[in-house]
């Protein structure tokens, strides 16, 4: 596994960063800790986590795995989202279909489109980001994360100076070394004027506008994180169906060296291109099955590819 040096600190790791949104949930514990452990064998030192993922469950499952590797590990985990209400349900409804996989799958998404059943979004405040960031301490049982993420914050929230005097308070403790914001664009342009943000957490942006703007709006080096680069915006599942539906386009994939099914060479074009538009950062991806985490092993081993970005940004962008 190569290592990437984050600009403006002296955290150095992994390209690939492991997202445990689903450890808990999707993903029973004892999987989970199997695979966690075959990443980390593998070169993984990045683990995102929050205390909303896997029904609320993530946080505590992820703990005796960071217990036994910390000092090889970044953590990072977050405030700002709190599991559903009716969380025992949902917890209750995981466990009994997750060992029959395309029911635990029908669930997740059964889950994902009832309102009542996602996570909520908290009203940021200094005694909330306070009390946040001691229990995700205690259920990670470490003494500080090194990041501490806004979840999903509302941009407003950005501008309190009540807010940022709680960030910098955790920081000046010792209970978190870099602060982060996790959200949308909107909530990081704010967030680029504050110096306490040093790090910025994105979903991947298949037309490559965000991270462009946000680079242009920072005035300091900076650590930027890519999540959802396969689950968000449908960039998969377009580049699919045009492969299925162009010929040319497959045959352009197939001279840059993809020959494989239409699934494959979107997978593969689309993690590349991640890294390369991201070059010095962390792309996270869900890796708890022995097949996702080879293949994003590989993407990730290998040095950043601009041409694998123009070849995905060409099929996308195509007629």
């Amino acid at each position: 596994m190569r290592r990437i040096v984050i600009p403006g600190t002296d955290i150095r790791t992994s390209p690939i960063g492991m997202g445990c949104a689903s450890l808990g949930s999707r993903i029973s514990p004892a999987q989970g800790r199997r695979m966690l452990e075959a990443a980390f064998e593998q070169g993984v030192t990045w683990y995102d986590v929050a205390p909303s993922y896997g029904a609320g469950r993530a946080e505590d499952i992820l703990a005796p795995f960071v217990a036994a590797h910390r000092d090889s590990l970044f953590i990072c985990s977050k405030a700002g989202l709190v599991p559903p209400k009716n969380n025992g349900l949902m917890r209750l409804a995981y466990d009994l279909g997750r060992p029959l996989v395309s029911v635990a799958r029908g669930l997740s998404r059964r889950f994902r489109a009832i309102k009542a059943t996602r996570n909520r979004r908290v009203a940021l405040s200094s005694d909330f980001l306070e009390a946040s960031i001691a229990a995700s301490l205690k259920r990670l049982r470490i003494d500080h994360l090194d990041v501490f993420a806004l979840h999903d914050p509302d941009p407003a929230d950005l501008e309190r100076d009540d807010v940022l005097r709680a960030l910098e308070r955790i920081v000046a403790r010792g209970q978190a070394h870099h602060i982060s914001m996790a959200g949308s664009l909107d909530a990081a342009l704010p967030a680029a004027a504050k110096p306490i943000f040093t790090f910025f957490q994105l979903a991947d942006d298949p037309d490559n506008r965000q991270l462009p703007v946000l680079r242009a709006a920072l005035a300091r080096p900076a650590g930027l994180v890519t999540h959802s680069v396969l689950g968000v915006g449908g960039a998969r599942y377009r580049m699919i169906n045009r492969l299925k539906t162009r010929p040319d386009l497959v045959a352009e994939a197939e001279a840059g060296g993809y020959r494989s099914r239409p699934e494959e060479i979107a997978t593969a074009l689309l993690m590349r291109r991640a890294f390369a538009v991201n070059p010095d950062g962390v792309v996270l991806s869900s890796m708890f099955s022995a097949g996702h985490l080879a293949d994003n092993i590989r993407h990730a081993a290998e040095p950043p590819d601009a041409t694998a970005a123009l070849l995905a940004e060409r099929i996308l962008s195509a007629p």
